[in-house]
């Protein structure tokens, strides 16, 4: 069952994921471009997930656990991409499902094409793996200045709707292991100075599960704090500085808004509407340009109910 040189390196870093890994394993398993390996990285895991990685791989050779280096999923990611042997690379946290074909489709958008990766639909499903209701993010993607547009907003959502090609993404360098929060964001961000994204055509790819304790539950200090770490490295990279010169830090404050009014509307879903009113109150006082932005307002709104 294992293609000597495959075409998708698909990287799950997982600690403590029993509850889900089982259901993610199973989406990749039943891949309809069967060319692809497996690098299932147990970042320290003290449950069952390694067990389940073992078991998948005594059953399928294209699935290779790996023991992670335990410094968090930055770490985990590149210990993955430094492994991988496919010409595309993708990243699948371990509570997210795959389309049957996002494989097949990712590879027809990227085979006849130059651009360094493809972004592919995003649908939200709450823990038990019911959909939720949303807006199709490729709608915020343009044709033309696709990295002034991710640095306005996070159009990719999560990194399972992004296929990358593997040298694109190590020319990058990489994930930045010093970010706690918004390091994918950071990362793609880099890949994109490289070059452009395709957009996947049909149904979204990814199922991109929303559970309390991910990194879209933020706290207090993560994600009400002005100018982010995450924010800050793409502000002080020279190559983006010369690209886009001043202009950098009015993409940049367009980010701290949506990437704070993200947050007060996960405080809302996930059950602390307290906590949302008041950083809501405070998001007034901090961004008060927020209410010269009808577009962002619109979206926050209608966000705050996912019920389909």
């Amino acid at each position: 069952m294992t293609d000597p040189v495959p075409e998708f390196s698909i990287i799950i870093p997982a600690r403590n994921m029993e509850r889900f890994v089982t259901q993610t394993l199973d989406s990749v398993s039943s891949q309809t471009l069967t060319a692809f390996e497996v690098i299932c990285i147990d970042d320290g895991s003290t449950d069952g997930t390694r067990r389940i990685f073992d078991a998948y791989a005594q059953k399928d050779a294209r699935f290779r656990p790996v023991s992670g280096p335990a410094k968090g999923v930055s770490a985990a990611r590149n210990l993955g991409l430094e492994q991988a042997s496919g010409a595309f690379v993708l990243f699948l946290d371990a509570d997210d499902l795959l389309h049957s074909e996002a494989l097949q489709r990712f590879h027809a958008s990227l085979s006849n094409s130059d651009a360094v990766g493809a972004v592919a639909g995003v649908q939200r499903i709450n823990v038990d793996g019911e959909d939720l209701r949303g807006a199709d993010n490729r709608a915020l993607i343009p044709e033309q200045d696709q990295l002034a547009a991710l640095l306005r907003k996070n159009y990719v959502v999560n990194g399972g709707a992004l296929a990358l090609r593997t040298q694109a993404a190590r020319q990058a360098g990489g994930y930045d292991t010093s970010l706690k929060n918004g390091e994918d964001w950071e990362f793609w961000s880099r890949v994109a100075l490289e070059g452009r994204f395709e957009v996947v055509p049909g149904p979204a790819l990814l199922l991109y599960r929303q559970v309390a304790t991910g990194a879209n539950f933020q706290t207090r200090d993560t994600g009400f704090t002005q100018m982010a770490p995450c924010i800050e490295k793409i502000a002080n990279n020279p190559a983006m500085q010369q690209k886009f010169g001043a202009q950098l830090r009015r993409l940049l404050r367009a980010r701290e808004i949506d990437r704070y009014w993200s947050n007060v509307r996960n405080q809302f879903q996930y059950g602390r509407k307290p906590v949302a009113l008041l950083e809501g109150l405070r998001g007034v006082i901090m961004y008060p340009d927020s209410l010269f932005r009808p577009k962002l307002i619109w979206r926050f709104v209608r966000s705050l109910d996912r019920r389909v």
